[in-house]
């Protein structure tokens, strides 16, 4: 099978989170970069305001049950990056690299 490189860095989360989630189901899939950012459960949050005004309040208004990717679960590169320039030419040297191990 051919490799199949899926780039992840530490903001990823939510829906990104869902497509790792579906893309590491397949043989041949590396991920590269940084370690991924983790979610909850809970999705769709809505804001509301404090009676007073002084603060807010941040709720859920949905919740996955049963995922398969547990609450707060990140996912770790198999290639980790740790450059601090992440330019293509670094991100295709560490995975030219890898397709030549």
């Amino acid at each position: 099978l051919p490799a199949v490189y899926v780039i992840t860095e530490g903001n990823c989360a939510s829906a990104s989170l869902d497509a790792v989630d579906l893309f590491t189901r397949f043989e041949g899939v590396k991920l590269v970069g940084a370690p991924t950012s983790a979610d909850t459960n809970y999705l769709d949050i809505r804001r509301e305001t404090l009676p007073s005004g002084r603060g807010w309040i941040v709720m859920p208004t949905k919740i996955w049950v049963g995922r398969p990717r547990g609450s707060g679960e990140v996912y770790r590169p198999a290639i980790e990056v740790n450059d601090l320039e992440w330019s293509s030419d670094i991100l295709l040297d560490h995975i030219e690299r890898d397709l030549t191990d």
